[in-house]
């Protein structure tokens, strides 16, 4: 061949690579999709309709590698989806595991019913016939006191033993038989059997108080404090058992109860379960009174400072029935 056929041919066989790759094949005129060579993985954009899944499985709707576009398990919200069954050409080298059974769930604390009683109200229009034999009737071991030891209260009576199995003591005092501050009008101990019914199922065995009676200088200062006529107490401290005593200094949670909570609620104040510290307890006793009727007056260590350190009860003459009774919640 020479030179100028070899020439010609060159010429020739360039001009048709050159058409052959300027030309589209079939599948690239159909659109295939191809992007081209690269060294890193081959990607591709969603299908215009996720794949058909089973019952359980999502299809891909992101941007996703070739090799793992796939149906992905999703199952219902926050458990896993159960797997394909295999087929019966295909059968699975272990056994399927069970499903788990489901966790069975503790039922939702519910509170008791309140001590039932008279409310605070119907107690304070007993006279003190009906009053003592109210004690009675429910064993509560007392001495009614002559005026002559207490003028000022309209039917006193001291303590001769426990109520409803719970011991009521001034932890400091000397003689109890003397002690003025362990005078109490006989309705202000009908309104306690029921909370130290509460007290003593729970397991609390004495209850530490300041006073019911007090005289002296406060009497000057608040004339018209219920601690003049008998018919307030300030509750100090609950102990159980050989316990130390909790007081209400150091137990009550301040800044806790802004209301008590309904009879299928829970949270501060409601029922307290089989040993709950002694902060359930306090709270627990305040709502059980409020929600009793059991007194007029309720005020906690979030009243003001004066109450730091104790709880205060106390019944009033001439207020309506059932009682709406004061109760110093956080806040207000």
């Amino acid at each position: 061949m020479t030179s100028a056929h070899r020439g010609a041919f060159t010429t020739t066989l360039r001009v048709a690579l050159l058409g052959a790759l300027l030309v589209p094949t079939n599948a690239d005129a159909a659109g295939s999709g191809r992007l081209g060579w690269s060294n890193g993985p081959r990607w591709r954009l969603p299908a215009v309709r996720p794949p058909d899944c089973p019952s359980g499985f999502a299809g891909n709707r992101a941007l996703v590698q070739v090799a793992s576009a796939r149906c992905k398990e999703t199952g219902p919200e926050g458990q896993t989806a159960p797997r394909p069954a295999a087929s019966a050409s295909r059968p699975t080298a272990r056994p399927a595991a069970q499903a788990r059974p489901e966790p069975t769930r503790a039922p939702s604390p519910v509170r008791t019913p309140a001590p039932t009683g008279p409310d605070a109200t119907a107690l304070m229009a007993m006279n003190a016939a009906r009053c003592h034999d109210y004690l009675r009737e429910r064993e509560v071991e007392f001495v009614a006191l002559g005026r002559d030891e207490a003028p000022e209260v309209a039917i006193p009576v001291r303590l001769r033993g426990p109520i409803a199995g719970v011991a009521f003591t001034i932890p400091w005092s000397t003689d109890l038989e003397r002690d003025a501050h362990a005078i109490w009008d006989c309705r202000l101990v009908a309104a306690v059997v029921p909370l130290a019914e509460w007290l003593h199922a729970r397991g609390v065995t004495e209850v530490q108080y300041f006073s019911a009676l007090r005289r002296g200088k406060i009497v000057q200062q608040k004339p018209k404090s219920q601690h003049n006529l008998g018919l307030a107490l300030d509750l100090y401290a609950l102990r159980r058992g050989g316990d130390a005593a909790a007081t209400v200094e150091d137990h009550y949670p301040r800044r806790t109860l802004r209301r008590c909570p309904g009879p299928r609620e829970t949270g501060p104040g409601a029922e307290p379960p089989v040993g709950a510290p002694a902060s359930e307890l306090l709270l627990g006793l305040v709502c059980v009174a409020a929600e009793g009727g059991l007194v007029h007056t309720l005020l906690t260590p979030d009243h003001d400072r004066a109450h730091a350190n104790h709880l205060h009860l106390d019944l009033k003459a001439g207020q309506d029935s059932p009682p709406d009774p004061f109760i110093s919640f956080h806040g207000l």
